[in-house]
């Protein structure tokens, strides 16, 4: 098949692909007035960024055909610029090799194309075009350079949960905990001395200062810059993971926290700032990388950035997001990935929580206590707060002696059983070992 074509083909199935991201965050504004849920069933096609099939042959087109394509290339470009579920007028893509990323930055800056952030470990770069003909040109003339052209998929931070008129997934759980969930985890006591050692990455909308993290050090990177006040979901979740207070303090307390902020006071992010959050924190010793925030899109880019996290022995904890969807949500969907589900204080899968397979654990979500922006604590439900608690029950692991290669069995070995279907609880309620 001639080259041009078969690029057409791979922007049609994008286009397809950032419909179906939007329908789905639309579809769940009823359970979640306060904010639209963002997360739903992930999509896989080549063009998305799933390369288990073999992809299409970039072979040069005809000297004939080449006026048509570029024109039907723009058009396209075009169509996907103006998809809701994706950054305007932006792509991913993925090279061959080192040598194929190179050439094509001298390319961009000659043609005006934006390289707003490239990383050699991934061979993948992130642009922004303003001249969709140039983009259209680049990507038909140097084709066999690319080994993905994915969209940009926008991903969200879950938004707070309230109890559904319907309960679609007849889930049922709804009871709340009412207390930071310590005591259902096993980590009620003396924890002064868990995570000592030990750094954990918060990938989410920033911590603001807090009594409760006080003491904490906080070491922060801000790939948002826009300057705006922070949303409080980050500072939530640093304080369910290393927060200091008797009752409703973290697991690990004594922790050392990277604030790597990729979400807007929105809790708007896409994949592209998540996959360059994930290389931050490896690159900042990060042992281990909490991310409360998701999307439905399968991203190439998105997945080499936590493929390359866990070969570098980096634990990577994520929710499985909170829509009621029967798929999990990305990064949690990818191998690998310590998936987090959330429960009620009945032990019963929570009302929004995801189900799917390859899910790894669940832990207390339902009327979680935490802190938040301000001086104040927040009762608030989610699979944002089961994995904070998962990811301070990691880092208390790793600061107790055990390694990455035996944190996650003991996981699922110290799991208190649930009876419901792995798709639903993954090995069950999160435990911390006791020594």
């Amino acid at each position: 098949m001639q080259n041009g074509l078969k690029i057409l083909i791979v922007l049609s199935a994008l286009v397809c692909a950032a419909a179906l991201v939007m329908l789905g965050g639309l579809a769940l504004e009823t359970t979640a007035p306060d904010r639209p849920v963002k997360i739903s069933k992930p999509l896989t096609n080549w063009g998305a960024g799933d390369r288990r099939g073999s992809g299409p042959d970039l072979s040069l087109p005809p000297p004939d055909a080449a006026v048509d394509d570029l024109a039907e290339l723009m058009r396209k470009l075009l169509e996907l610029s103006r998809s809701p579920g994706v950054e305007p007028d932006e792509l991913l893509l993925s090279f061959k090799s080192r040598a194929a990323l190179d050439a094509f930055r001298a390319r961009a800056s000659r043609d005006g194309i934006e390289v707003l952030y490239s990383d050699p470990r991934l061979l993948t770069a992130r642009v922004r075009y303003g001249d969709t003909a140039a983009m259209a040109r680049e990507l038909r003339d140097n084709a066999g350079a690319y080994d993905n052209i994915g969209m940009n998929f926008r991903a969200w931070v879950p938004a707070p949960q309230r109890v559904p008129e319907t309960d679609t997934a007849n889930a049922g759980g709804m009871r709340p905990y009412g207390d930071s969930g310590l005591d259902a985890i096993g980590a009620a006591g003396d924890r002064a001395t868990w995570g000592k050692g030990v750094t954990v990455a918060v990938l989410d909308t920033g911590i603001t200062p807090h009594p409760v993290l006080e003491h904490s050090s906080i070491s922060r990177t801000d790939f948002v810059q826009d300057g705006k006040e922070l949303d409080g979901h980050g500072t939530a979740m640093a304080s369910l993971i290393a927060g200091e207070d008797p009752q409703n303090g973290g697991v690990a307390p004594a922790s050392r926290l990277l604030d790597i902020r990729v979400a807007n006071g929105n809790g708007e992010s896409n994949t592209a700032l998540v996959a360059q959050g994930i290389l931050a924190a490896v690159d900042q010793g990060a042992r281990v990388i909490n991310i409360s925030l998701g999307t439905n899109a399968d991203s190439l880019t998105l997945r080499r950035a936590v493929e390359y996290a866990i070969a570098q022995g980096v634990i990577v904890v994520a929710a499985a997001g909170n829509d009621q969807s029967k798929a999990l949500a990305y990064p949690a969907g990818y191998t690998g990935v310590v998936s987090v589900a959330a429960v009620d204080a009945n032990g019963v899968q929570a009302f929004f929580s995801n189900s799917g397979p390859g899910l790894f654990i669940s832990a207390p979500g339902v009327g979680i206590v935490s802190a938040y922006s301000g001086d104040g604590m927040v009762i608030s439900s989610g699979t944002s707060q089961a994995t904070a608690l998962t990811s301070g029950a990691v880092a208390a692991m790793l600061s107790r002696g055990y390694n990455t290669q035996n944190v996650m069995q003991a996981l699922v070995n110290n799991a208190r059983p649930t009876g419901l279907p792995a798709t639903q609880t993954g090995a069950g309620i999160l435990q911390v070992p006791r020594l």
